[in-house]
C-alpha cells in the first residue's frame, strides 16, 4: 500500500527565482529516482505539494521539509495510506510567471486531482485554483 502526504508552505522571501527553480528541479529528480509520484508547484511565494510513495520515506521527507530553511509555515493538508498511485510520475512546476504557466499542465493537474479520494478532492482543487488565480 502506498502513502500520500500533501502540504502547503510559504517560501523563504530571501530565495531568488533561480534558487526556487533549482529546488523544483532537484525535487523532481530526487522524487522520480525514489519512486515518489505527485506534484510540486510554486506560485506567488508559496509551495504546494502532493507526494505518494513508501510511508516511512515520505514521513522522513516531510520532516526534512519542515526543517528546510526554504520553507516557512508548513501546513499539512492530508497524510494517509492510499490504495493506488494517483499521479503518473512526478512533476514540478513554477507557475507564477506567465511565460512558464501552461493551461495544458493545469488541466493535467486537475485531471490527476480528480482521481484522489473524493473527501480531499475539493480541498486540493481549491488550493490549486488559488495557486493559479490571477495568472490564468
Amino acid at each position: 500500500m502506498r502513502y500520500a502526504i500533501s502540504y502547503v508552505s510559504t517560501a523563504n522571501p530571501a530565495l531568488s527565482e533561480t534558487e526556487i527553480q533549482e529546488a523544483l528541479d532537484f525535487s523532481k529528480d530526487w522524487n522520480n529516482n525514489h519512486n515518489i509520484t505527485g506534484i510540486l508547484l510554486y506560485s506567488q511565494g508559496n509551495f504546494f505539494q502532493v507526494l505518494e510513495g513508501e510511508e516511512q520515506l515520505l514521513k522522513d521527507l516531510i520532516d526534512r521539509i519542515k526543517t528546510d530553511e526554504r520553507h516557512q509555515n508548513v501546513i499539512t493538508i492530508f497524510q494517509k495510506s492510499i490504495p493506488n498511485t494517483q499521479f503518473d510520475g512526478y512533476q514540478a512546476d513554477f507557475i507564477s510567471l506567465n511565460d512558464r504557466y501552461n493551461d495544458e499542465n493545469f488541466d493535467t493537474y486537475l485531471a490527476q486531482i480528480s482521481l484522489l479520494n473524493p473527501s480531499i478532492q475539493s480541498s486540493v482543487k481549491y488550493i490549486l485554483n488559488k495557486f493559479t488565480e490571477g495568472i490564468k
